[in-house]
């Protein structure tokens, strides 16, 4: 059984504005989205000119923490205050090799942790253009170590529809099978808008994944994304500590699924790869079946499929699970063709591939079933070797 990975992350290191960019491209790309690391290993990054709110309220890098052997105990153990590395295999190939032989999997998807976060608020679409061809081929440098098993998903730089279809069109030439896709607001523009049709019809026709994942948005303007909100509900609730990464994912996620239902995205383009990642599993269908309960009753834009489940279903379409969702266990028949195992590596709330199995076996899933979750259904729909 080939087990396949299909929602792991990088942690962008420095060296991605420090050698990847031009010395003519530094200066717009420090105005627009900079990160750099200090001698004391203080973290700064600016957004649009403007220091950013840092993503942790601790100094454990809890996004880039996990290593194989962790346990939630271990993890609860650190201490907040002391300074702790992020995981090797978060920036280096040769260590995620070795933490992916440890975890038992044998090809895993390479997504955007800072440049989920930060890319999609940048300004300047020259700035978007020149940061997303470094990130693409600093993340294509780091896949190339992997000997085929670690598969770049690339970033696209939305504030432009002309740049993002160009920086596609390039990455497809070296080798991108998937791209990121975050269900966020790109100039005012969710990418349900009509203005990214384009976009989705080039997608469609290179055949690339349309990876649609989320970032918990805590340190982004209310207005881009579920995030924000979500944490000021947390801080008038003095809760105490981060809960948008618990809950805004599949906001987020369920908000862009429902609009394509709505808008036809689904028909007009019936090839496109679309796929959801880190956002769990078990909310499709429940979104899907309100989004026919409304489509029923309010008319559309345009005609569209009364019936959106059915044609999720039925398209070319991919969800990645966790390793603890007991839905995807619980049932099968519906996931069977769609559902790909996902770690959320080197995350603090990473899930094994044992812990997987055990979940999908207390439910008595047949082992067919059992592979094509783990490795075949996300094969297939990647098209990897």
């Amino acid at each position: 059984m080939t087990v396949v990975d299909v929602d792991s992350h990088v942690y962008e290191p420095t060296v991605i504005w420090e050698d990847y960019l031009g010395r003519e491209e530094r200066p717009l790309a420090r105005a627009a989205f900079w990160h750099e690391i200090d001698a004391g290993g203080l973290e700064t990054t600016i957004l649009n000119g403007r220091p950013v709110r840092a993503l942790e309220r601790s100094r454990i890098p809890r996004r880039a923490c996990w290593r194989p052997g962790m346990t939630p105990d271990s993890i609860g153990a650190l201490d907040p205050e002391a300074r702790h590395a992020v995981n090797p295999g978060a920036v280096d190939p040769t260590a995620r090799l070795r933490d992916m032989d440890a975890m038992g999997i044998d090809q895993a998807l390479l997504f955007p942790t800072l440049f989920a976060e930060h890319f999609p608020l940048i300004e300047n679409p020259d700035a978007a253009r020149v940061l997303a061809r470094a990130y693409n081929d600093w993340l294509l440098d780091f896949a190339a170590a992997g000997h085929r098993r670690l598969h770049p998903v690339a970033i696209l730089p939305l504030q432009s529809v002309s740049f993002a279809v160009t920086e596609l069109e390039r990455v497809v030439e070296l080798g991108c099978k998937a791209a990121f896709i975050r269900p966020s607001f790109f100039q005012g523009r969710f990418p349900s808008h009509p203005s990214y049709a384009p976009l989705w019809k080039r997608l469609e026709e290179l055949g690339v994944a349309a990876c649609l994942h989320p970032s918990p948005g805590s340190t982004n303007p209310e207005w881009s994304a579920s995030g924000p909100f979500v944490e000021r509900v947390a801080g008038n609730l003095r809760i105490g500590h981060n809960v948008a990464e618990a809950v805004a994912p599949f906001m987020d996620n369920a908000m862009l699924l429902t609009a394509i239902a709505f808008y036809g995205h689904m028909e007009i383009y019936p090839a496109l790869k679309l796929t959801l990642v880190h956002s769990g599993a078990a909310w499709v269908p429940l979104a899907l079946e309100k989004a026919e309960t409304y489509l029923w009753l309010f008319s559309g834009i345009r005609d569209v499929s009364l019936e959106p489940e059915r044609v999720f279903f039925a398209r070319p379409s991919l969800v990645a699970f966790d390793s603890w969702e007991h839905a995807v266990g619980r049932m099968p028949d519906v996931f069977e063709r769609v559902a790909a195992w996902g770690s959320r590596y080197p995350n603090h709330d990473t899930g094994t591939v044992e812990e997987a199995r055990e979940m999908l076996a207390r439910h008595g899933v047949a082992a067919e079933t059992v592979a094509s979750f783990l490795g075949g259904n996300a094969v297939r729909h990647f098209r990897l070797g």
